[in-house]
């Protein structure tokens, strides 16, 4: 690894920790005011945040967009299928956190949504093969730079795909670990914050689920 590249690497993990640590000093500032649910973990936005402008595609090559959140509600999370640690145990917690909700709620279960921010690798066919392990229930998706970008900018999602030439497939991505809410209504709810304890989630789910 070259110097310029090591220093960029370090940079881009700062940036995060920075981005990380601002918006836990801020949530009690800024999310969850005037809350009439008293959450363990999920912090909610004073009011909803729309967001649109943005194609994915999933694991059986179906385009999303905006209005496949409309009438539920949507866990997000983003990462990359070749992740060594932060995306399998986060999406274990999901899995958790899913049948947890299954089985006290069945008819109030949110979709998940995995969004890959390594187009170059995860093609439909990896994504699949990937959350299956987890659940074939889930969706898993990507799609090309400009749309990642234009979805994890309105989100308030910040990543980093190590640089790299075309021909290698050995790169690491540092990003963002918080799981996303969005309402039925297609907007930006809230955050699960980071550490993941599917319990904790689950519960607040179903108070965020009976309040609405």
């Amino acid at each position: 690894m070259s110097k310029s590249t090591y220093i960029k690497k370090i940079m881009a993990i700062i940036l995060i920790i920075i981005a990380s640590v601002a918006g836990f000093i801020t949530s009690d500032r800024y999310f969850n005011q005037n809350k009439e649910v008293n959450f363990k973990s999920l912090l909610v936005y004073p009011e909803a945040k729309k967001f649109t402008g943005f194609k994915l595609t999933d694991q059986n090559n179906k385009e999303i967009t905006i209005d496949d959140f409309k009438g539920k509600w949507t866990l997000m999370f983003f990462g990359f299928t070749s992740c060594p640690d932060v995306c399998p145990t986060t999406l274990t917690e999901i899995q958790k956190v899913y049948k947890l909700v299954k089985s006290k709620s069945p008819d109030s279960i949110p979709q998940v949504l995995f969004v890959s921010v390594d187009p170059d690798r995860d093609t439909p066919d990896v994504l699949k093969n990937y959350i299956n392990f987890f659940n074939s229930e889930f969706i898993a998706s990507t799609a090309d730079n400009a749309n990642i970008i234009s979805l994890t900018t309105q989100i308030g999602v910040a990543y980093h795909v190590e640089e790299h030439d075309d021909t290698t497939l050995n790169y690491n991505v540092d990003h963002t670990a918080a799981i996303f809410v969005i309402n039925p209504d297609k907007k930006l709810h809230g955050i699960f914050p980071t550490p993941h304890d599917a319990t904790i989630i689950s519960a607040d789910l179903l108070l965020l689920l009976e309040g609405m």
